[in-house]
């Protein structure tokens, strides 16, 4: 986690911008696959899910509206940059295992709710640069981590683990790692 420098405030602010503008293509990739692996959940477990992580996502919203608007992001800007490699495999993994299911959807999806944002939120937050700390704040809430729950919650449903469900976990921490990384590197974007 050091490497993310976000604690003391030490990441380079051109780093963060590349950051967010990838983070936002993943999440609206991520939330199509969320949509799609929740059409094939059971209706009960669909909708505590979608409830817990759609029902204040306006909270998420103005956080990032902010953050666009502190840092000149635009939506043209956003729609105009291409995806890296990284994030580019990691959403279609997001999707393959949307395709697959709704627990291997979960087990896929878990990582990045949970490790790769509240987690990171944690260690961030409190950092003495408004931007970052705008980012954590909202990340390590408990509003935040209400929405990591449901999907735990749901997933500890399911009980035993799947040979899927675990390589879908292991590979999702992987190319969590690889996102943060790839951030981190500014790697070429490519448009699709």
């Amino acid at each position: 986690m050091n490497s993310l420098r976000g604690s003391d405030g030490s990441l380079p602010m051109d780093v963060f911008r590349y950051y967010l503008i990838q983070d936002t293509k993943y999440v609206r990739e991520m939330q199509k696959a969320v949509i799609e692996a929740a059409s094939k959940a059971p209706l009960n477990e669909a909708i505590d899910v979608l409830t817990a992580v759609f029902s204040n996502v306006e909270r998420g919203a103005e956080v990032h509206e902010r953050l666009f608007r502190d840092l000149s992001i635009t939506e043209e800007e956003v729609n105009n940059t291409g995806f890296n490699l990284v994030n580019y495999a990691y959403t279609r993994h997001l999707h393959y295992y949307a395709s697959l299911g709704w627990p291997q959807f979960l087990a896929a999806w878990a990582p990045c709710m949970w490790g790769g944002y509240h987690e990171i939120g944690k260690y961030v937050v409190g950092t003495g640069n408004a931007i970052f700390n705008a980012w954590a704040e909202f990340y390590a809430s408990s509003d935040y981590w209400s929405r990591v729950e449901a999907i735990l919650r749901t997933l500890d449903k399911y009980g035993g683990v799947t040979p899927d469900m675990e390589r879908a976990f292991k590979d999702s921490v992987n190319f969590e790692i690889m996102f943060w990384e790839a951030s981190l590197r500014k790697d070429p974007t490519i448009l699709y």
